[in-house]
């Protein structure tokens, strides 16, 4: 850490970020990826390289962190999707994706039809509600419309099941193992093939 330290302490944006601290009468607090659990920590020694400290937006977040307390977020818990019939969503969900119910939605403290859906550790909750969207006009490729993005091990056995099912999707312009599809209600979904990360 000492010599990543001196090696970017000439560096204009550790200057930048130091003139701000020091500004303020505050410790100067940097981020350290920490390799083990690929998550962001704070220290108040050492820095990235400078183009992770390049932005305003970036300073702010460590001076927010630094005054008021790091929020630990652990990660989605859920994804919340409207949809005019649940029994098609499901169909959709259950049927043609897979996913199981999770049975401990309190049906009875909700003033609404819907269905909590295992996806991974994390869910999708379908609520079905008027949806305020035009579903008409939305983007042929779903990588360019508000989407959700899950990963998988293989993505094969999802193409698959699209194609049985006669969904359209269309692959991800990165290059990633990626597709991109809509539900019965146009709400976007990507998966990818990636390694697990949690």
């Amino acid at each position: 850490m000492a010599a990543l330290t001196k090696s970017l302490a000439g560096t204009p944006v550790f200057h930048q970020q130091r003139r701000v601290c020091e500004r303020r009468g505050r410790a100067c607090a940097v981020p350290v990826v920490a390799k083990a659990s690929r998550s962001r920590v704070y220290a108040t020694e050492g820095v990235l390289p400078k183009e992770a400290l390049s932005t305003p937006y970036t300073l702010k977040a460590y001076t927010q962190n630094q005054t008021k307390g790091r929020i630990l977020f652990h990660g989605v818990h859920h994804v919340a999707l409207l949809c005019e019939s649940l029994e098609r969503s499901l169909d959709f969900y259950c049927g043609v994706l897979g996913l199981e119910i999770n049975p401990d939605r309190p049906h009875e403290k909700l003033p609404y039809r819907g269905a909590w859906l295992w996806i991974g550790p994390e869910m999708i909750h379908l609520m079905e509600l008027h949806n305020p969207d035009p579903l008409d006009g939305r983007p042929e490729h779903g990588g360019r419309d508000r989407h959700t993005c899950v990963g998988v091990e293989s993505i094969e056995p999802l193409e698959a099941r699209l194609k049985e099912a006669g969904i359209e999707y269309t692959r991800s312009m990165s290059g990633r193992p990626a597709i991109f599809f809509r539900d019965p209600d146009a709400n976007c979904l990507e998966v990818v093939q990636i390694d697990s990360w949690r």
